[in-house]
């Protein structure tokens, strides 16, 4: 098992390194369009290091999934939650305006951000799933600093506070069933996940502040 996961830590930053250096050293359109492929990588190593094969695991991944899809076409389509927003093409095929692979980062970000919180909040579970919630807002905040410039997604409103709170809100949800599967997680996938799409984004970040 430790072998393999070198293997996928190796495939993760290869994916992210690889990816950001073709988006702003070959063809900028070109590899973000390729970014759903990218995030569905992802998310097969994350769930097959972190998920036990049994009917309950399955079902509560499969219920964040809904439940992110269904809060984001909610979101899109009536600005109930988020604020008033909607995707660019680079996050692939949509079923009424939101990206399926926003579902699979979802999945991917609780997975990573719970095994975390769980990891150094072990004894008590409410302050993990806390945790766990800020940890993916914090990414989220990172996220929605380039967002628009690389068409993932675009925001009508200049006040973020709204989308924050809901999204805080929904990951406490997500984490909430998540951390109700009580066993052994791979803490080392999950640290190198999370850190892996913080230096993707902020290495665009820095990139699009100079190309400005």
């Amino acid at each position: 098992m430790k072998n393999l996961t070198k293997i996928f830590l190796f495939i993760i930053w290869l994916n992210q390194l690889f990816g950001v250096f073709g988006i702003l050293m070959i063809d900028f359109d070109l590899f973000l369009s390729l970014s759903p492929i990218s995030l569905i990588f992802t998310f097969l190593i994350v769930v097959y290091l972190n998920i036990e094969v049994s009917y309950k695991s399955f079902a509560t991944i499969i219920f964040i999934f809904f439940l992110s899809i269904i809060s984001e076409i909610i979101g899109v389509n009536y600005g109930l939650l988020f604020g008033s927003y909607y995707y660019g093409e680079n996050l692939g095929y949509s079923i009424y305006g939101v990206p399926l692979v926003i579902g699979l980062n979802w999945v991917v970000l609780t997975v990573s951000c719970g095994n975390i919180a769980s990891y150094f909040i072990e004894k008590n579970k409410y302050l993990a799933i806390f945790f766990g919630s800020l940890l993916m807002l914090i990414l989220d905040v990172i996220m929605e600093q380039v967002s628009g410039n690389i068409d993932f997604w675009y925001f009508n409103d200049e006040n973020l506070i709204f989308n924050y709170i809901t999204w805080f809100i929904l990951g406490a949800c997500n984490q909430y069933f998540y951390q109700s599967l009580n066993y052994r997680k791979n803490l080392v996938i999950s640290v190198n996940v999370y850190l892996s799409f913080i230096v993707f984004f902020l290495i665009l970040f820095t990139y699009l502040i100079f190309l400005i």
